[in-house]
Parts: structure tokens; sequence; C-alpha cells
């Protein structure tokens, strides 16, 4: 089927639209049925601009006063059981014990298939809630949920802090002041969303420092120049900002009305000013520790050899089946003991001849004595490398397991997805780690720090018919008697990747 305009991007579409179909769907609420979706859109937007006012009265009880209060504002009549119904069908999915998240098809028009679309409207806020001292869980608005809200301010795109600021200015160039203040509230909601991601990214770091060689998103310290470019520029935003709140107050200074609201415009953009100058000492301050623990710390980053002597040559191959003679003992034994050494390069000769690449390296930047050693990281485009893997995967699915010897009879431009990133291979020699018990479904990628599961993570996401893997066990089987194969350059050590069903 040729792909016309009508199709392009449709599966996408949905998936932003799915979550306001799917509001307040099948519940049952007698009489309340045709306003539950005007209902739960007036809690969605209180949530978040208690949210936006650090306001942490937003737990499930919270939640259950503000689908009250709606309901008496638009002049309509609930009970108790209607209320409760109301509020935990925003919460999640059936029962209560269950905790389900919502679920939605929609058609993809690359694959040409129905695939489910997995989502919620709130989640917990880890900023506010306590378990551990027994408090209640603190809910906020889930990136779909503020999609939701930021759709119905006829803003679909995605805002930036340079976005919101630009669009402020034009509203101040052109009186509309109150709007310019309620604009900034965005602005500050996207500013604290930032920040606590940056808290969360520190304390994994901290815990995980590994999380550098994951997270792409976070690989910024070759690009701190450029970071503290864009926030100098962000503050200049600011510095116009408030020059025309002045020029404003002058040009109207007997419209005690409008001077009203251009105090209330000038003290919101203070305190959004001051946020976002917090929020941009955090993300340098961050940058700074993450360089240091590259510099200081480069064991941390690196990964067992694919190949053990001892394992799988002296333990798998010689102690289990034995040899046929001596003479292969001492073929394999001679060369670390044979007085006859080849000749080897100085060390310094031998560093400058090092290439590493992908996961296992960073390229040293080295600048003047005067100046601080910076490790450059680059970064990972996980489509590709999913995109590649997607291929493994098929296989794994339908045969229970995948050489990568089978790839050179695949076609030529899936064989080149496989050399647009360092990381794919990478990732091919860590499953010859232990096995791993696939258990990504219901986790959260920040929480994820083995790159096979980063992997999986993605690709489940990615292609939801992976989703057969949960649960399952993904270990590898190696030949210690087949022979390395050449690839395209690349010798390729002979083991296969195998799936079986967990025990």
């Amino acid at each position: 089927m040729d792909v016309n305009e009508s199709w392009e991007g449709f599966a996408q579409r949905m998936q932003r639209l799915n979550p306001l179909f799917e509001l307040g769907r099948g519940m049952e609420v007698g009489e309340l049925k045709p306003h539950i979706q005007t209902i739960l859109m007036h809690v969605l937007i209180t949530i978040f601009y208690r949210e936006l006012n650090d306001d942490d009265n937003r737990r499930k009880t919270d939640i259950k006063y503000m689908v009250d209060d709606s309901i008496k504002q638009m002049k309509l009549l609930a009970d108790e059981k209607q209320i409760e119904r109301i509020t935990s069908g925003l919460l999640y999915q059936g029962k209560e014990e269950f905790s389900q998240p919502f679920e939605a098809l929609y058609y993809d028009e690359i694959r040409q298939s129905w695939e489910t679309q997995v989502f919620r409207y709130v989640t917990m806020d880890e900023l506010y809630t306590n378990l551990e001292m027994g408090g209640q869980v603190v809910y906020k608005l889930t990136d779909v949920a503020q999609e939701m809200i930021f759709m119905s301010r006829e803003m679909a795109e995605e805002f930036s802090i340079t976005i919101e600021q630009l669009y402020s200015m034009q509203l101040i160039k052109n009186g509309n002041f109150r709007k310019a203040t309620r604009n900034l509230d965005h602005l500050i909601s996207r500013v604290n969303r930032l920040m606590a991601n940056e808290f969360s990214f520190q304390k994994e770091m901290i815990n995980n420092p590994k999380i550098l060689l994951i997270e792409e998103e976070w690989q910024r310290a070759d690009n701190r120049v450029e970071i503290e470019k864009q926030f100098e520029e962000e503050k200049n935003h600011f510095r116009t900002i408030t020059s025309m709140i002045e020029k404003s107050k002058r040009t109207n200074d007997e419209d005690d009305y409008i001077q009203k609201e251009l105090i209330l415009l000038q003290e919101k953009i203070g305190h959004t000013r001051q946020l976002h100058d917090r929020f941009a000492k955090l993300v340098i301050q961050n940058i700074s520790y993450e360089m240091k623990l590259k510099v200081e710390n480069p064991s941390l980053f690196w990964e067992n050899s694919l190949v053990s002597f001892r394992e799988h040559f002296y333990e798998d191959w010689m102690m289990k089946e034995g040899v046929a003679s001596f003479t292969t003992v001492e073929q394999i034994l001679s060369p670390l003991f044979s007085p006859k050494n080849e000749f080897i390069l100085p060390l310094d000769w031998i560093w400058g001849e090092q290439e590493f690449d992908g996961i296992e390296s960073d390229d040293e930047l080295i600048e003047d004595e005067e100046e601080e050693n910076v490790t450059a990281k680059r970064v990972t485009d996980w489509d590709s490398v999913i995109s590649a893997w997607s291929y493994v995967f098929q296989y794994l699915q339908t045969y229970g397991e995948f050489s990568l010897t089978d790839l050179k009879d695949l076609p030529l431009e899936v064989q080149d997805l496989w050399f647009e990133e360092s990381e794919t291979i990478d990732l091919w020699m860590m499953f010859d780690k232990k096995p791993l018990k696939v258990q990504v479904l219901n986790r959260k990628e920040e929480t994820l720090s083995d790159e096979r599961e980063i992997l999986l993570y993605k690709l489940m996401k990615e292609y939801p018919q992976f989703q057969v893997f949960e649960g399952l066990k993904i270990y590898t089987k190696f030949d210690h008697r087949a022979k390395p194969f050449q690839w395209y350059r690349m010798k390729i050590t002979p083991f296969k990747i195998c799936v079986e069903e967990g025990k």
C-alpha cells in the first residue's frame, strides 16, 4: 500500500489523541456520563496548577475534593459512590488492587498493524511522596496529561524555555499583560519539571555512575560551552521582558488598571527568573560532577572482555572434554612461557596506537596545563540501534536463537544499520555476560542500569510485539571450536544469543 499524505504520521497523531478519547470512557456514573470528560479535564488542570505552585495537596483524597468541587461548580449532582468512581477512574483502569495503566489501540501505518498504546494520566511525584514515613502518594501529571493541557491552549508542539519567553514578549508587545502573566505559568511548569529531572539524575549519577554510558540525553560534558551560551541567551530574554514591562509602565502611567496588571506581571517574571537561575546552576553543577566522575574514575566505565581464557577455554573446553594430545596443550601454553619474546612496542607507542570506540571508551581532549582535562562522550542514536536489533529479536521470536553470522545473509541495507552506531555491535558483546532475566515492562527507564535492559525497554516501546520476551531468559551459547569469521574487516567471535522460558 502506498503511503499518501493522509497516512503520514497517522500513528503519532492517534497516540496523541487516544488519551483524550479514552478520558472517562467506560465509567458507569449514571446521569453524569455526558459530562465526565469535562469534569476530568478540569481536575487535570487543577492538579497542573497545584503542581505549578508547589502545592502538595495532590493525594487521592485531594483529587476526590477536586472532583466534588468541579461537579458542584458545574451545577451537577453526584453521590459519594460516583465521586469515588470518577476519582479512581482517573488514577488507574479497572480494579484498585491491580492499579493498571490505560490502554488504547492505534493503527501503525508503517508496520500496517494494530498496536497497543499504554499510558497514565497521573503518576507518583517522587519529590513530595514519602512512603518510607507512611505518607500517601502525591500525584503529578504525566507528560501525556500535560500534552492534553498544552493542546487545549493551542500549543501542540513541545514548548521550550526560549519559545515561552518569545511568546511572552509578543503578548506584552500587543498589550496582553494578563495573558502574558498566565503564560509565565507554563514557563514555570517547564523549569520545575526540568529541575526535578536534574535532581533525579544527580541522585542516580551518584548512586550509579554508569548511567552516564546509557542516558544519551545527559551526555553534555562536551557541550558545556553551548549550554552556558543558551542559559545566557535566556537570561537576556528575561532582561528584555523586564525592560518591556518598565517601558509599558511608563507608557500607561495614568491607567491604574494596567499598572496593576504590570505589577503582577513584574512579580511573576521575577519569580520565574530566580527559578531559571537555580536551574542553570544545577545543570552546570551536574555537568561538572559528570566530568569529575569520568576523569577520576575511568574504571567505572570499563566492561569485562568478551571471551575469557579461564571460562571459555579452560573450564568449558579443557576441563569438560579434555584434550586429544599434549601437543594441543603445548600450543596453547607455549606462547606464555617461551623465552623467545616477540618485539614489544614501547608502552607510549602502544598507547598512541590504540583506537577506542563506542561504550567502552572516552575521547580525551587535552587542554593547556592551566585548564582542566575534559572527557568527551559521543551521544548514541538509539533509534538506529533498536532498528538494527529489531531483526535479531524477530529471529529470536521465531527460532529461539540468533548468531551474528546470520546477518551476512540479510539485505545490505539491514547490514548497514549495524555500522551506523558503534554501540550496536558493543551491545552484542555485552550479551555474553551472565544470562539476563527480562523484567523491564513495568519499570521506568531511569531505573535500568544494565545496557541490555535499556535495549529491551526501548525495543518493546518501539515494537510492542517484543513484549512477549518479558519474563523469559536470554543467554549465550559459545562454540569454542568455531573460528572467528570476518565481516566487513571485523573479526566476530562465534556465539549465539538464545532465549528460553524463565522458570
